[in-house]
């Protein structure tokens, strides 16, 4: 990096040179933390002045932080928060107090930021990298009273995971996702995600599988960190989709653990239910365009496509129009992808995009393929409009009353603030 770093002026210009540190692909040289353990130590090793929840997992995560995030702050406790990807703003990457940074705070931390670490040429971070040693150092600068820390892949030699102090550990639902970085087996992922637990850890782990808790499990006798299972409990929680029900109810254990730990002043349960409102954007995210139902949800996995369908079908019955792209992957998960979406009823256009963000030119899967794999799974012939805008237009078009955007968080960041403009 050059000796004097540029001074950024918008938002643009900082996502703009953000993307130059993305590399091509997350492999190798990319996946490991010697780079961000000398990165955090030459900043002073902020993430470890603040108390922690960590949380990892293959589904709910980023829900799951929301919720932790927004109890502590019924508690009247100032937060931090860094969740990955970004849907409308980078700014996303950065949250206090249950809001991302304004542009203006945003780019004021980042110049300064940016000539603090011009001084070190001989590190060169990549974007996820860089964004989580900025948010960690953010959160020491607005001094947070506690930190909610979303996993960006894995855990294990994830960028996050540079926290050496006593931490809460969270790890919701582990499925096969990723398997060309974190291995083919569900229990050699176990070992990814369990990697966030350090000594004295106090870990909160999602209903697993019986191997992958028993993975989970070691991880936390290795280490001396007592480990609770919790359950899915969704009788009194009704007034979010099924799949965010057992989210919440995890993040509610954590937040209570936290509180009596902590000494924190109790709050009353209406308090605790208006907490369930604060969802990332991306999620089961409802518009209404003009006589239309338009629901956004990045499910990009089978595992998160089979609680996103079981919720969607409790409330929408009907014939629904879908609009699908997924990024790249093997044929094998978008079979069963597909799988999880095929009905005999609906309607389906398959469409590609291209988003830059923590890879560089991260590319969808050629609507074309995802038809054609269709067509074997399903039997369904589906449509390929190769333009998302286009293709939500083509939608927002027929008679069907409900509109589903799904299958990666990329695609639904592209067309929310069409959607948006378009809303009633």
């Amino acid at each position: 990096m050059n000796k004097t770093a540029p001074i950024l002026t918008s938002i643009k210009d900082a996502e703009q040179l953000l993307l130059t540190y993305s590399p091509e692909k997350q492999a190798g040289e990319t996946y490991t933390l010697g780079r961000m353990r000398l990165f955090m130590e030459r900043l002073g090793n902020p993430q470890n002045d603040i108390p922690a929840v960590h949380i990892a997992g293959t589904s709910g995560k980023t829900s799951t932080a929301y919720y932790v995030r927004a109890m502590l702050e019924a508690h009247g406790k100032k937060t931090g928060l860094t969740t990955s990807p970004h849907i409308t703003s980078v700014a996303e990457r950065v949250q206090i107090g249950g809001k991302p940074l304004d542009d203006a705070t945003f780019l004021s931390y980042l110049n300064e930021f940016l000539a603090l670490i011009a001084r070190w040429p001989d590190i060169r971070p990549t974007y996820f990298e860089l964004l989580t040693a900025f948010a960690y150092w953010v959160f020491k600068q607005e001094s947070v009273d506690y930190m909610v820390i979303e996993v960006g892949l894995g855990g294990l030699l994830d960028a996050t995971n540079v926290i050496d102090t006593e931490k809460v550990c969270v790890i919701t639902p582990i499925g096969l996702d990723h398997t060309e970085i974190l291995g083919d087996t569900i229990t050699k992922i176990a070992v990814q995600k369990a990697g966030i637990i350090n000594d004295g850890s106090t870990v909160f782990v999602a209903q697993q599988e019986e191997d992958v808790e028993r993975v989970i499990q070691e991880t936390c006798e290795r280490h001396e960190a007592p480990m609770q299972v919790i359950a899915p409990n969704i009788e009194t929680l009704v007034i979010t989709p099924l799949f965010q029900q057992e989210n919440f109810g995890l993040a509610r254990e954590v937040a209570r653990y936290i509180a009596g730990r902590d000494g924190l002043p109790l709050v009353d349960e209406d308090t605790v239910a208006s907490c369930m409102t604060n969802t990332p954007p991306g999620r089961f995210e409802t518009y209404q365009v003009g006589e239309k139902t338009v629901i956004l949800d990045g499910a990009h996995n089978p595992q998160k496509l089979n609680a996103f369908v079981r919720s969607l079908r409790l409330n929408h019955s009907e014939s629904i129009d879908w609009l699908v792209g997924f990024v790249s992957a093997p044929e094998q998960k978008i079979a069963t992808c597909l799988r999880e979406l095929a009905s005999e009823n609906d309607d389906y256009i398959f469409t590609d995009f291209t988003v830059g963000q923590d890879i560089k030119g991260r590319k969808s899967v050629p609507a074309t393929d995802v038809a054609r794999v269709m067509e074997q799974v399903a039997g369904k012939i589906c449509d390929v409009v190769p333009d998302p805008y286009d293709a939500l237009n083509k939608l927002l078009a027929t008679k069907k009353r409900t509109v589903v955007v799904t299958g990666s968080l990329y695609l639904v960041a592209k067309l929310r603030q069409s959607v948006i403009d378009q809303a009633t």
